[in-house]
């Protein structure tokens, strides 16, 4: 089980290294590092960063660490954002978002440094397809000792797929039936055998700034997202969003 590190500057990616290595020690993953050099592209700066080593590769990043995905045993690549506000995607970032293989851990200068991890928000939208991001918390990032704040924020429009489970609509009704609501939605969605607490939590308003206000609340070292693998129409405005706004790393999983 590994998370490969992909570094493009030591120095520029000292957050991303720090904040992934803690990650793969609460996973209990290997970390492996990787530069891939693109054509004309510059030099690493540093062969070592924080003590690990890092394997340079030339090629096209994109489709080079697809392949490493692909060919090792890696359950998450991270990368680093390059910059703290407007579009710091980067085109390597982008192609593996609209290419999802594995989990993307990504770090933006300046976000909340992973060094324990304690409590993380998973966004539920409450559909089957969406929960992915949950399963993956609850298999890789379950513990006892931590805590993972299932968020579920209402909005005008619900999912639609079948089998979905979303808040009720009307918001008026007794406190036992939103107690009923929260622990069928945690038994749907939260299977996690390993002692770790879990907490449902609901809000109503806008997804991306409501998950940036809950995550600041709770003092989330992680949030943990279901993508689907399209900016296209408006799709992974919420993505977006938090890319420029999340206070702490976000790991996001591929929708299954």
């Amino acid at each position: 089980m590994t998370l490969l590190i992909a570094v493009a500057d030591a120095v520029a990616d000292a957050e991303l290294v720090a904040s992934a290595r803690h990650l793969a020690e609460a996973a209990g993953w290997d970390a492996r590092a990787v530069h891939v050099r693109e054509p004309g592209g510059p030099e690493l700066r540093s062969a070592d960063a924080e003590g690990l080593d890092i394997v340079e590769l030339e090629g096209a990043a994109s489709a080079e660490l697809a392949r490493l995905v692909g060919m090792a045993d890696v359950d998450a690549i991270a990368l680093g954002l390059r910059s703290a506000v407007g579009p710091g995607l980067g085109h390597v970032t982008q192609a593996l978002l609209e290419r999802p293989t594995a989990p993307l851990l990504l770090v933006r200068p300046g976000m909340r440094r992973l060094t324990t991890l304690r409590r993380l928000v998973v966004p539920l939208e409450g559909s089957p397809s969406a929960s992915s991001a949950m399963r993956h918390a609850d298999d890789a990032l379950c513990k006892r000792g931590r805590e993972i704040v299932m968020l579920h924020v209402v909005t005008r429009s619900t999912p639609d797929e079948r089998g979905s489970f979303p808040a009720p609509r009307i918001v008026d009704q007794e406190h036992y039936e939103w107690s009923a609501w929260q622990d069928e939605f945690c038994m749907r969605f939260s299977q996690c055998p390993e002692g770790g607490r879990h907490r449902v939590c609901m809000r109503v308003g806008e997804p991306a700034p409501t998950i940036v206000k809950e995550a600041q609340a709770v003092a989330a070292e992680l949030i943990v997202l279901s993508w689907s693998g399209s900016f296209a129409e408006g799709h992974g405005a919420v993505v977006k969003k938090l890319l420029d706004t999340a206070p702490c790393p976000l790991l996001i999983v591929p929708a299954g």
